[in-house]
C-alpha cells in the first residue's frame, strides 16, 4: 500500500517537494498482498474501512472486498479530512514518519484501527497507551515502491501490526 506524505492536495506548489522529503524519509512503500492477506484473515468482522493514506490499486484496496469489508479509498491530507460517513475502521500503513499522530487522530475520531507500524515503536509505550492487540510476524515484512512492483528489503525493522479491537485475538504470531 502507498505510503502517502499526508499532505494537503491544495499546496499546489508544496506538494511535489512534501512528497520528495516522504520519499526520502522512506514513507512511501506499498503493502505486498501476501501481508494484506494475513492481516484480512485475522480482521473480527467484515465493516466499512477508509484507507486514508492509499490510492484505488493498492494491496488493501484489493483484498479487504474479498474478506466482505467494504473499502474506500481517499487521497489528500489525513489530519484535514474528515472519515467517509459510515466508517468503522482503518485498515493502513501509514507513514512511520508520522505515526504518533496518527495514532492521536485516530483516537480522536474514535475509530477502530489495524495498522502496520515499526516494531521498535513498541519500546516506547505509546502505542500501548492507545491500543491493546498485536500481530507479530517471525518473518520480516517487505514492501514495494509501487503497486505490484519489485519486492524490497524495507523497511530495515520488523514489522507488527497495532489493533485497538480489530484482530480476532489480542496476540497473534504469523509463522
Amino acid at each position: 500500500m502507498k505510503r502517502q506524505g499526508m499532505t494537503a492536495r491544495g499546496s499546489e506548489g508544496n506538494m511535489a517537494n512534501l512528497m520528495d522529503v516522504e520519499s526520502i524519509r522512506g514513507d512511501e512503500y506499498f503493502t505486498l498482498d501476501k501481508d494484506a492477506e494475513t492481516i484480512a484473515q485475522h480482521i473480527i468482522r467484515p465493516m466499512q474501512v477508509w484507507l486514508p493514506f492509499n490510492d484505488r490499486g493498492n494491496a488493501f484496496d484489493r483484498i479487504l472486498p474479498q474478506h466482505g469489508h467494504k473499502v474506500i479509498c481517499t487521497d489528500g491530507d489525513f489530519f484535514a479530512t474528515e472519515p467517509p460517513q459510515g466508517t468503522e475502521a482503518v485498515i493502513s500503513n501509514p507513514p512511520f514518519s508520522r505515526k504518533k499522530e496518527v495514532i492521536y487522530r485516530l483516537d480522536e475520531l474514535g475509530l477502530k484501527y489495524a495498522l502496520i507500524m515499526p516494531f521498535l515503536w513498541l519500546n516506547d509505550g505509546i502505542p500501548f497507551d492507545h491500543a491493546h492487540q498485536l500481530m507479530m510476524f517471525r518473518k520480516r515484512m517487505h514492501f514495494t515502491l509501487e503497486a505490484g512492483g519489485v519486492e524490497l528489503n524495507r523497511p530495515r525493522q520488523n514489522c507488527v501490526v497495532l489493533s485497538n479491537g480489530l484482530l480476532t485475538h489480542d496476540f497473534i504470531v504469523i509463522h
